[in-house]
């Protein structure tokens, strides 16, 4: 047993002298430092308004109540909640179908995911330090990563999904603007400022209201554009948090790889120093669900509804091809973006469990007092983010929200058909422009 204890001891020497180094160029490969560029972008939006996040030093975090950030938060949110409001009583005088619906639940959803960012960035800096030790941990040796730094596989997830909802929304806009042009031609009308009519459209809820003025415009314009950022923000935030999450874990599969064949035998401390290790990524891992569990029910929540809706729009007969490239990226997207959350949500708890696997292989001359406890630990506790503890996000709850998706679509499709002729406001209609 010694013999075998200095061989592995060997090996592991070996491998720390080889291996490649365990950090980036300026010295840490962290979580943190990896969301920062993405936590900046969210707070030009006016989501996610803590200070601090630039600093190294998690202690240095802070959410001040009375500052700028916060005050351009509330704003935003008092906006959507002002526009939800005008946008019901539009709905009062139009009537409702399974569609225009949307636009209020829009704004009320942005409204909420704003609120619970808020609320996040009050409890941040706790979960962040927590993070930090961690990633001490991890960055140092015995630990690798195979393949991209942590960092890098965060940037470059967190830029392709920024960029992808950019392309959407912009698709949007393109579509909305594409069908003016065409109602303008249809109609007959002379319109001497574009810009004017195209505001005054876009948001009728607020110019049946208020009197028109360009600021108001192009402030409406940021606005729309900051909570069509949110819903995406917060599946990107879920996202990276697995990503981080499932990475630990699986340093330590690769870790513990090396036992796979059961001829390495390690002692006691190897098994304490490993499951120590494993317990603080789990402790990581309850304190950040604590936070972000009505973030991942809204979430699901939200993608479940707007699949729903788009499949809803591409399963009738559109107006144009704008139309249909719209509508069909958009689904896409949303059904790629949803599949991605849960499955690196769902990898987190593959990873967690993984070591058992490594562990049964252990010959039982290996078994110690303290493998016992890894083992029954690794048996009995159910690693992995939850909505409010309603469901844990796992492989099996994809195909459970799939059969979801059916129902409620056979639900809205039946909606449809009772509200087709409510709510639709016919071509060259002044209703929306009637200050114009």
């Amino acid at each position: 047993m010694t013999l075998v204890s200095k061989g592995f001891a060997l090996q592991q020497k070996l491998r720390q002298r080889f291996q490649p180094k365990m950090v980036d160029d300026d010295g840490q490969d962290s979580f943190l430092r990896g969301i920062r560029p993405f936590i900046i972008l969210g707070q030009v939006f006016g989501i996610f308004p803590i200070y601090g996040i630039t600093a190294n030093d998690p202690s240095k975090y802070r959410l001040k109540w009375f500052s700028l950030r916060v005050i351009f938060n509330l704003i935003i949110v008092i906006t959507a909640l002002l526009q939800a409001y005008f946008e019901y009583g539009r709905l009062k005088m139009i009537g409702i179908n399974a569609k225009n619906v949307s636009n209020l639940i829009f704004f009320l959803d942005a409204c909420l995911i704003n609120v619970l960012f808020l609320n996040l960035a009050t409890k941040w800096r706790t979960v962040a330090a927590k993070w930090d030790e961690v990633d001490e941990t991890f960055n140092r040796a015995p630990y690798q990563m195979v393949g991209w730094s942590l960092r890098k596989r965060l940037c470059v997830v967190s830029f392709t999904l920024v960029l992808l909802a950019a392309v959407e929304h912009c698709l949007s806009i393109v579509s909305t603007v594409h069908n003016q042009f065409v109602e303008i031609r249809h109609c007959n009308w002379t319109v001497p400022n574009y810009y004017q009519f195209y505001s005054l459209r876009r948001f009728a809820n607020i110019y049946l209201n208020f009197q028109y003025h360009h600021l108001s415009a192009v402030f409406f314009t940021y606005v729309s554009s900051a909570l069509t950022l949110y819903w995406n923000y917060q599946d990107i935030f879920i996202i990276m948090i697995s990503i981080g999450l499932a990475t630990r874990f699986q340093q330590i599969n690769n870790h513990l790889k090396i036992l796979s064949d059961g001829v390495l035998i390690p002692g006691e401390d190897f098994w304490i120093r490993v499951r120590t290790n494993y317990v603080s990524v789990c402790e990581l891992l309850d304190d950040v669900d604590r936070v972000i569990s009505w973030t991942m029910l809204i979430s699901c929540a939200t993608n479940l509804y707007y699949i729903c809706l788009q499949i809803l729009h591409v399963s009738k007969k559109l107006a144009n091809s704008i139309e249909d490239a719209y509508y069909g990226f958009s689904l896409v997207f949303l059904i790629v973006r949803t599949v991605i959350v849960f499955l690196s949500a769902a990898h987190i708890h593959d990873c967690a469990k993984k070591p058992l696997e490594i562990i049964m292989k252990i010959p039982n001359v290996g078994w110690c007092v303290e493998l016992e406890r890894f083992s029954a630990q690794l048996k009995s506790e159910k690693v992995a983010l939850s909505g409010m503890g309603f469901f844990s996000l796992t492989r099996q709850l994809l195909f459970s929200m799939a059969g979801t998706i059916v129902t409620y679509e056979l639900v809205m499709l039946k909606f449809d058909e009772e509200s087709e002729s409510q709510g639709n406001i016919p071509m060259c209609s002044k209703f929306a422009s009637e200050k114009f």
